[in-house]
């Protein structure tokens, strides 16, 4: 996956399949980051929403894996990343970052699903079963609660890799300095670069608007419905400072349909409209908005993929 660069600005190394592992990269940190926050620190029940984002992180980010290997085209190459990290190396890290997150979103997800089960257990031999029956349940209980003494703390442990995992595809392209539009630094200040900050933004986004989805006859959401309100709001402020902080060439031609449609009308603008109209009126219209976020955050990192490819 090393980037060659030609001469030709049509020239792109980095295609459709990386734009979707990068989506689904940040989809998987942002539902591990909602279920494991609210795992940790609500005070209210929230188990659909702690369900869905703890199934949904193991799924996506195994998928974007294996996107990323079918575009290596060498899988052997991806292992050898694995076994060997190079600390001076954006990609060697953030393998590592993402292999750890994946492996710790299996085991919250398992947890999280033990600690379902063993409650309908619980409540159907509350209902009536036989001595052996009960007393067999009961020892499986017991072992299954023993497990649950690890689920906070690898909640936790993967809330700062699921952070890693969002940030780390924007400092991968950040850190290729022959594009300008990738390299670009946030307020003009070097040492920080700007597509991780966006990126986490949007994975955030993302991430809530996909664990909603599946959480979404799961009663009163709408603490969540106002994070991500909040988050949408963020992420315009930052899409308008990069528009001021590049040259506006990058937001023409075929990448005009995807960012000023695709980004800003129909993943943010659109949603955010939706969501202060639910509020207020207090209707339930968590699917289209969740919808509509997801497809923009799919469109940014389609936009992000090829602008940085296509123009210097």
């Amino acid at each position: 996956m090393d980037i060659t660069w030609g001469t030709s600005v049509n020239e792109v190394a980095w295609g459709g399949i990386i734009a979707f592992y990068l989506f689904l990269a940040g989809i998987a940190g942002g539902a591990f980051l909602t279920a494991s926050l609210t795992d940790l620190f609500s005070k209210k029940q929230y188990p659909k929403v702690i369900r869905s984002g703890a199934y949904i992180a193991p799924v996506t980010i195994i998928i974007g894996l294996g996107l990323l290997v079918v575009d290596l085209g060498r899988p052997l190459t991806f292992w050898k990343l694995l076994l060997n990290v190079n600390l001076g190396s954006v990609m060697s890290i953030g393998v590592f970052i993402i292999s750890a997150f994946s492996a710790l979103a299996v085991v919250y997800a398992y947890l999280v699903w033990s600690n379902a089960t063993v409650k309908k257990q619980t409540q159907i031999t509350s209902v009536g079963t036989n001595d052996k029956t009960a007393l067999a349940e009961v020892g499986a209980t017991s072992a299954s609660q023993g497990l649950q003494a690890f689920r906070k703390p690898v909640a936790a442990l993967g809330a700062l890799f699921s952070v890693g995992t969002a940030t780390y595809t924007g400092f991968l392209l950040s850190a290729v300095t022959t594009s300008s539009f990738w390299h670009t630094p946030f307020l003009g200040i070097e040492a920080i670069p700007f597509l991780p900050i966006l990126f986490l933004v949007s994975a955030s986004s993302t991430g809530i608007a996909a664990t909603l989805i599946g959480a979404v006859n799961s009663g009163d959401l709408t603490t969540y419905k106002k994070i991500d309100m909040v988050l949408i709001i963020i992420e315009l402020v930052l899409i308008a400072l990069l528009y001021l902080s590049v040259k506006p060439i990058f937001f023409t031609g075929s990448m005009a349909l995807p960012f000023w449609l695709g980004v800003v009308a129909l993943g943010l603008v659109l949603p955010l409209l939706l969501s202060i109209y639910s509020i207020v009126k207090h209707k339930n219209v968590i699917l289209p908005v969740s919808g509509l976020v997801i497809i923009g955050g799919l469109c940014l990192r389609y936009f992000v993929v090829y602008t940085g490819q296509l123009f210097r």
